[in-house]
């Protein structure tokens, strides 16, 4: 082939606003591109939203911490998680497949399917949130007149986003990170100025073990919930890229990614300013809110697009288990994008109130199931196959090698779900183990220990 066409296909393939033609079949290594450095800087973009530092308030309110005790169960909270995150997507380069098909291997093409329903149901579920944060946020600067507004226009940039796909999403989400920055640290000078540098708490002031165990698992399950997704946005990257760079690259672009904007809302927190974030800034300028307002808007749009993204891979590879002769194409991709997005705005639209609490705290059961997938995902790859996966039988009605479902690994999950119950410790539930602990939640370091530990029991039992 001449090597002038060869040039030419690459640019095509890796142009901002080309279509994105494959969906959750392998990338061909004549299709990848990217680098350490473009990896870095979605991941790093990825966690650049409002929920965030919506987050980072938790540290100094609810979990009572001082600003330098908030950044320490920042760091060590999300590193912690980030490395469970991390190890996942070192699987992209290796396999270039999105992680709910790969997830076909340890499960079964049917077994596993429980698992992806789970994790369309917490991509819709995260989006649904962030689609009320939009409103709330409209809703303070303008009135509640235009309140769903935000949430139409999310619609249809997020669709249009997902039906152009990875390579416009990846420059969207690294473009934003210098204006979220900018604006998170204006935004802290100017709760600075409106609460006069005074912090609520001393620096240093010693929390309680409780209330830091708590502030720890927040950065925990942050990074957890990017698990069953993040070797979607890994499986572009040339294989020579290889497993140990993608892992320190996606843990450190998301610790510091997460760590930035949940540190600035810790500091928000602490300042003991009772107005909210427009309050802050209105002084400066009439102008600013609005400002604010559109740059939250932009973050939140940068969010939903990962998660919409990724749940259309999801649903795809779901629908393909019942048509395996079935190639799903980038409209396939664009009307199940286009499909879960209103799904988002008609829930969000019809709920408020406590019953947005009520699905905050749902989110908070679905994340505990991920605990289970993720332990058995990983022993299965690192430990097991050692990353050796038969991939033509994952696009397979009968499963292939790896059959219809595998028991072993159904049973650890079932059982990793089960021993965490009496560790659970959320607005909906508080089982009887987390309430002698005074309602810390460690549920997550249950659900990843136990079924793990069984399932490498079990599959060298049986080898």
């Amino acid at each position: 082939m001449n090597p002038s066409h060869n040039k030419t296909v690459q640019e095509t393939a890796t142009s901002a606003f080309a279509v994105e033609n494959e969906t959750i079949f392998p990338i061909p290594e004549d299709r990848r591109h990217g680098n350490a450095w473009s990896l870095l800087m979605v991941w790093i973009g990825a966690n650049q939203n409002i929920m965030a530092v919506m987050t980072g308030l938790l540290y100094p309110t609810i979990c009572h911490l001082s600003l330098g005790w908030s950044l320490l169960a920042i760091l060590s909270g999300n590193l912690l998680g980030g490395v469970f995150m991390a190890l996942h997507a070192a699987q992209g380069p290796h396999l270039g497949i999105p992680q709910m098909q790969q997830t076909r291997g340890q499960f079964g093409s049917t077994g596993s399917l429980l698992i992806i329903a789970i994790i369309i149901l917490m991509y819709v579920g995260f989006t649904s949130t962030f689609f009320a944060i939009s409103r709330e946020q409209i809703v303070q600067v303008f009135g509640p007149s235009v309140s769903q507004l935000p949430i139409w226009i999310s619609v249809i940039v997020i669709g249009a986003l997902c039906a152009i796909g990875h390579n416009v999403i990846e420059r969207f989400i690294s473009g934003f990170i210098p204006i979220a920055a900018v604006t998170f640290v204006l935004l802290a000078f100017a709760y600075m100025s409106a609460s006069g540098g005074h912090l609520a708490l001393p620096f240093w002031q010693p929390p309680t073990l409780h209330d830091f165990l708590t502030a720890l698992s927040l950065g925990v399950l942050w990074q957890i919930a990017y698990a069953p997704y993040v070797s979607d946005y890994t499986r572009y990257l040339p294989s020579a890229t290889g497993e140990r760079t993608a892992f320190l690259v996606c843990l450190t672009g998301s610790v510091i990614g997460t760590a930035f904007p949940t540190f600035i809302g810790s500091y928000l927190g602490s300042t003991g300013f009772s107005g909210s974030m427009y309050d802050a800034v209105r002084p400066w300028s009439p102008l600013l809110p609005i400002v604010l307002f559109a740059i939250i808007m932009i973050s939140t749009l940068v969010s939903c697009t990962m998660q919409i993204y990724c749940a259309a891979l999801s649903s795809l590879t779901f629908l393909q288990t019942f048509r395996p002769d079935w190639i799903p194409t980038s409209r396939s991709r664009a009307f199940a994008a286009l499909t879960l997005c209103l799904c988002c705005a008609v829930i969000t639209i019809n709920l408020s109130g406590n019953v947005l609490q009520i699905l905050d705290n749902v989110i908070a059961l679905l994340l505990a199931v991920l605990s289970p997938w993720t332990a058995i995902n990983l022993v299965d790859y690192y430990l097991v196959r050692q990353g050796a996966y038969d991939i033509p039988s994952l696009f397979r009605h009968d499963g292939g090698v790896y059959g219809r479902a595998n028991r072993p690994a159904l049973l650890c999950y079932a059982v990793g779900v089960i021993v965490q119950i009496p560790f659970l410790s959320n607005g909906l539930y508080t089982g009887p183990l987390a309430r002698g602990l005074g309602g810390i939640d460690i549920s997550w370091i249950i659900g990843i220990f136990v079924p793990g530990v069984l399932y490498l029991g079990l599959k060298r039992h049986r080898n």
